[in-house]
């Protein structure tokens, strides 16, 4: 097909009826159809293949260009859209960083992940044991403890304050210092996904099983909010990708994500 036949998509509905298709796989993308993201968005569409420049909150810029209906479309719309893109997060299809690099544009960063969808929910820890493990529920008067918990490895997890906002984080603390803590990177009851995200458990307190208390605490503040609800995990990722599994997730679809600049 030529570049001709690329289009700029207007109606987020187009979208999602491609998107829902394969749900599990594309939670993040339909709770980007949402706002803030939409307006702040632009989305091009080929057939069954996609590709957004999405818009955050604070401002950055991200890129969605993940297919499980036509990844090899996908490859192709995001080599010829690389011009469009600026500095951002890109996630893709699998080798998506060798587009850019082929563009000439310096790669940061690239590692693979697997998306998982929580399909047995029965194996989630229950409620008086994530209460047990200390869980308690967090919101936006917690920002600063956040910050500060993630401070410990910055990097490692993927958070913004307004995050707090949707009254789906948890935490554990030691004393009055936050050690653990997960919620969601997205949330759509329109769309009925979730993206649970941002689970980090400080160093000094791993190995006592917070990550998985924090992971079900969330999925027990949003089960009655959406019916599908997934998380992604790093390939590297060995124990937490068990955790996961053992808890009733399983892995849907492998993809990759870099920086560029």
């Amino acid at each position: 097909m030529s570049a001709a036949s690329i289009r700029v998509v207007d109606d987020p509905g187009e979208l999602a009826e491609l998107f829902e298709r394969d749900r599990h796989n594309h939670i993040y993308a339909l709770a980007d159809l949402d706002e803030p993201y939409w307006s702040a968005s632009t989305w091009w569409q080929r057939g069954d293949a996609a590709f957004g420049l999405v818009g955050l909150p604070d401002g950055a810029r991200v890129v969605y260009a993940v297919s499980s209906a036509d990844p090899d479309g996908t490859w192709a719309l995001s080599r010829e859209l690389v011009g469009e893109v600026p500095a951002a997060l890109v996630t893709g299809v699998r080798g998506i960083a060798s587009v850019f690099e082929a563009a000439g544009r310096e790669i940061v960063w690239q590692r693979g992940y697997h998306r998982f969808h929580l399909r047995h929910r029965t194996a989630v820890p229950s409620i008086a044991a994530v209460e047990a493990a200390g869980v308690e529920p967090l919101g936006p008067t917690d920002v600063e403890a956040a910050r500060a918990l993630y401070s410990s490895a910055p990097g490692a997890a993927f958070f913004l304050p307004g995050m707090l906002e949707d009254d789906t984080f948890v935490g554990v603390r030691d004393g009055t210092e936050l050690v653990a803590i997960a919620g969601t990177h997205v949330l759509s009851e329109r769309h009925g996904v979730a993206g649970i995200g941002a689970v980090f458990v400080h160093p000094r307190a791993r190995g006592r099983g917070l990550g998985a208390a924090v992971t079900a605490g969330v999925i027990h503040r949003i089960a009655d909010r959406v019916p599908t609800i997934g998380l992604n995990c790093t390939d590297a990722n060995h124990s937490a990708r068990r955790i996961y599994l053992d808890m009733g997730f399983v892995e849907t679809l492998g993809y990759d994500e870099c920086e560029i600049v």
